[in-house]
């Protein structure tokens, strides 16, 4: 069996064999080119003389192992014409001495021969290796640029807009940002080199966890594409709304991310509309409080969690005292006003986690929720009513405008319909008993 170090011995030799083949086979073409003079009756003076020339051409082309092939190939000539020396009787009649000289002279050009093709093989790599080095000096000129063009397209491309290109150094924190951030900003508009650090202390506080969140997932290698919503806050104290997304691009051998690239889209004025949607899906246009869609949802949710935690939940109906009168004497305009006066004092006599909604016209109706006593819903009704007895100014005139409430109390079982319908019951016995009042269902 081959020990292991013989494998290396035998590719080696597979290597050199074919060098040695061809000095052979350069040597005996030498030995044809005799014998066809031979053949013709023109006698070279020596048999070596043509193998020899084929010797040192090998030695030329393969080194020292063609050298030994092509001097095999002559030993094996001199020893058979040796043997039948009349025919080169000039060059075998002093044999020794003519040997001898055809020794010297072919080693001296043996020598000279390896001398030159190691001379040859060095000029052979070196320009070898300047043609290579040519050729991937153009082709990274070629590479820089194509990277070239493209940053300009894209530069062209963005120049104007809201986008952000970013560049993070992990390994440092040191962010590179586009001039378009500057313009978000209110800064002057550059590239920029800022910080991780510096750009989170930007973020809302409301934020800050999302954008955290989603960073660390990208960076784990969790989500492929970091992506989130969130805002930053400008050099005049106004927030901006950034649609973030980006990617890691170069990770370390152990995973751990090294670089990541993406945008910033300022998407401030989408939000806008998309609050200002929402918000006329949800409020009253001319009071800003809610409407009755909102309402009737918050009153559901309120009764379900009443009957879950056994709190109290009251609602008050109410509408404005002589509205008609306000209207016809003074104008639709005026009647307005009032409204929207109506609409501030109800929320400043309720708390914040109260619902004030405009039914419609001059009605008005309030969700108390999570009650501490029901003395709690009369005492805010007796509020509303006293707030709402001091007179209005509408276009330098006093106008008093007073308002009746029906007041109901949820009980077990009861749905947001029926507790409604109480409190309207409620508020018409106001009415009919004298206005400026309430009454209780």
């Amino acid at each position: 069996m081959p020990q292991p170090f013989e494998l290396p011995a035998l590719a080696r030799a597979k290597k050199r064999l074919p060098m040695a083949a061809l000095g052979i086979a350069l040597a005996l073409a030498g030995v044809v080119i005799v014998e066809v003079l031979l053949a013709f009756g023109t006698r070279p003076l020596t048999p070596i003389g043509w193998p020899s020339l084929g010797m040192i051409i090998a030695a030329v082309l393969g080194g020292g192992y063609g050298l030994a092939g092509g001097a095999l190939g002559i030993v094996a000539y001199y020893v058979v014409n040796l043997a039948q020396p009349e025919r080169f009787p000039e060059f075998f009649a002093q044999a020794g001495a003519t040997t001898t000289s055809w020794l010297v002279a072919l080693a001296v050009l043996a020598t000279g021969a390896l001398f030159v093709r190691a001379r040859l093989v060095r000029l052979a790599s070196a320009e070898a290796e300047l043609i290579a080095r040519r050729k991937f000096e153009i082709a990274l000129r070629e590479s820089e640029e194509e990277l070239r063009v493209e940053k300009e397209r894209l530069e062209m491309a963005l120049d104007g807009s809201n986008v952000v290109l970013w560049d993070t150094d992990l390994a440092t924190g040191r962010v590179y940002l586009s001039e378009a951030w500057g313009r978000i900003i209110g800064n002057a508009e550059k590239d920029s080199v800022t910080t991780v650090h510096d750009l989170f202390e930007l973020l809302h506080p409301e934020d800050r966890d999302s954008v955290r969140r989603a960073s660390v997932e990208a960076l784990k290698g969790v989500r492929a594409v970091y992506a989130v919503e969130h805002r930053v806050r400008a050099l005049d104290g106004g927030w901006h709304w950034l649609l973030s997304r980006g990617r890691v691009t170069a990770r370390a051998a152990s995973g751990r991310a090294l670089r990541m690239i993406g945008t910033n889209v300022d998407i401030t004025d989408r939000k806008r509309i998309e609050e200002a949607v929402h918000s006329a899906a949800q409020s009253d246009p001319l009071t800003g409080l809610a409407n009755r869609a909102v309402f009737d949802d918050r009153l559901r949710v309120a009764l379900a969690r009443s009957r879950r935690s056994g709190s109290d939940v009251a609602v008050l109906y109410l509408d404005l005292d002589r509205f008609k009168q306000v209207n016809d004497t003074l104008g639709h305009a005026a009647g307005d006003r009032v409204l929207r006066h109506t609409a501030s004092r109800l929320r400043a006599c309720v708390r914040k986690s109260d619902t004030v909604a405009r039914r419609g016209g001059d009605e008005f109706v309030v969700l108390l929720e999570d009650l501490r006593d029901r003395e709690h819903a009369v005492a805010v009704v007796e509020k509303i009513i006293e707030e709402m007895r001091r007179p209005l100014s509408i276009d330098g005139r006093e106008v008093a405008v007073t308002t009746s409430v029906g007041l109901a109390y949820a009980h077990a079982g009861v749905d947001g319909e029926s507790l409604l319908k109480r409190a309207d019951q409620a508020l018409y016995e106001a009415k009919a008993g004298g206005r400026d009042c309430y009454s209780v269902s």
